[in-house]
């Protein structure tokens, strides 16, 4: 009588594994296989392994060191316009060429934003009914409020005071941890200039908000929760739940707090125009906190890191910041006649771009979707995507020697870069009706900061840096790439 292969397995495995340890070894055995195996539907995209990201993970590898070693080499080498990834708890089509990043973006109908996993602590934190993640009419009216109250409010003036601020408590320089005062730097001007609440970061070294805020993203960082999104029910992490409720309950006080508090600051415009419901106000503010305050903190810190590491780029924009500004403080004029130091920050923004990925999006019937090189993807009904926005600017057939920091490829110089750039390869606030609609505001942010620094400080990377030969991240849940114990010696001028 012939014997089944499954047959003779469990006759064996019976010998070691007695009673429910069988089934609980077969569970474990069926649950790995199914891990790493893609659903049927998914299979003829090609596919990262699945061992080298669970490790990446486990091993606490940072989004944008994994996308450049795992993702791009498809692009890069292979000429894959899309790959199949398994993150969050599911298996994801990872979009790598631009023309079909563009394709992806510019259809709302095609490909909505995904409703975000229910289970998983960061959306408990920022909601799910804001301009990020809502679709349709609802999208519609966020997006109208938002865009209303950002051109009503572009505050240089702010930007400006906090600089000062922030000098004063740089005292005469040396050795100074910059990626700590960018954290506190950007929450006052988040607070300061979209919430119109002073969290005074920069005056207080115990700072409890940051505190709780930098501990809150810390705890929901855990790889292993990241990997297995569901774990969040099985074995839910009541005390980091506590703290994510505590953190929430503090937004809404600020939000009380406006309500009674009118000034020049971009929620209080929000208030003034009738439409959102108080679970939305909530969201979108919490939204715009942790998208403001951890990706300016990332830029700026990346942007003076660049600067140190190349002091010749420093010395041209500096000597382009005396003559554009002389005597004078930032303004929309002399903001516009630095165009180096504007060059400067969309380098940055590339080489170290702050957000890898923007939210998914998902494929509402299935389609097909053709990349630059004329291949094909048909992409299944229902599928997660997401718009690899660092594997696009890191990619060299887009990018002349695209791991050097060259700001000069912005000015034209070179006119094959030029061309890639006018072909939206530079993306780094999306692109598309869903790009971000703070990023004017976030350039001047940038360009006043720089333009401050440069007529007061000079900077150097200390001697053994571990950040000398590149920039070092830190581990982020959530896609964003910040430099993480990040040196600098300044020198007042």
């Amino acid at each position: 009588m012939a014997v089944s292969l499954h047959d003779l397995i469990t006759s064996e495995l019976r010998h070691f594994f007695p009673g429910p340890y069988l089934l609980a070894l077969l569970f474990i055995i069926f649950f790995i296989n199914r891990l790493l195996t893609p659903p049927a539907e998914l299979r003829h995209l090609p596919c990262v392994p699945v061992i080298p990201l669970l490790w990446s993970f486990i091993s606490g590898e940072t989004e944008n060191s994994r996308i450049k070693r795992l993702l791009l080499p498809f692009m890069q080498d292979e000429g894959e316009g899309a790959v199949l990834v398994y993150a969050l708890g599911r298996w994801m089509v990872h979009i790598l060429d631009p023309k079909i990043f563009k394709e992806v973006s510019d259809d709302l109908n095609q490909w909505p934003k995904e409703a975000p996993p229910t289970e998983m602590l960061f959306f408990r934190f920022i909601g799910k009914t804001n301009v990020v993640l809502s679709n349709g009419k609802t999208w519609q009216k966020h997006s109208k409020i938002i865009q209303s109250a950002f051109i009503r409010n572009l505050p240089i003036d702010g930007f400006s005071d906090l600089a000062e601020k922030l000098f004063k408590k740089m005292g005469e320089g040396g050795l100074i941890k910059w990626d700590d005062w960018t954290m506190r730097f950007t929450l006052d001007a988040i607070g300061t200039t979209i919430l119109g609440y002073d969290f005074e970061a920069l005056e207080d070294d115990n700072s409890s908000f940051l505190k709780q805020y930098v501990g809150v993203m810390e705890a929901m960082a855990s790889p292993l929760y990241l990997i297995f999104p569901r774990l969040e029910t099985l074995l839910p992490r009541h005390k980091v739940i506590k703290e994510v409720d505590s953190l929430i309950e503090r937004f809404q006080d600020v939000l009380d707090y406006k309500r009674n508090n009118r000034g020049n600051d971009m929620l209080t415009y929000m208030l003034e125009q009738p439409g959102m419901t108080q679970e939305e106000y909530r969201d979108n503010m919490v939204t715009f906190f942790v998208a403001g305050h951890d990706t300016a903190a990332g830029a700026m810190a990346s942007l003076v890191y660049y600067l140190a590491r190349y002091p010749e780029y420093q010395e041209r924009a500096r000597k382009e910041v005396i003559k554009a500004l002389g005597n004078d403080q930032p303004n929309t004029k002399n903001l516009n006649q630095i165009p180096f130091v504007h060059a400067c920050i969309k380098e940055a923004l590339r080489v170290n771009t702050p957000v890898t990925n923007p939210a998914p999006r998902i494929s509402v019937s299935g389609g097909t979707v053709q990349g630059s090189n004329g291949k094909e993807y048909y992409i299944p009904p229902n599928t997660s995507i997401i718009l690899s926005i660092t594997s696009v600017h890191c990619n060299e057939n887009y990018w002349t020697d695209a791991g050097t920091f060259y700001p000069d490829r912005f000015l034209g110089t070179s006119a094959s870069d030029q061309a890639r750039i006018d072909t939206l390869s530079w993306i780094p606030f999306s692109r598309g009706p869903r790009q971000c609609p703070a990023r004017h505001f976030a350039m001047y942010e940038l360009k006043t900061v720089a333009a401050l620094m440069l007529k007061s400080w000079e900077w150097s990377l200390p001697i053994g840096s571990p950040h000398a030969k590149g920039i070092k991240n830190g581990l982020s849940p959530f896609g964003l790439s910040s430099p993480k114990n990040l040196f600098i010696n300044f020198q007042k001028l």
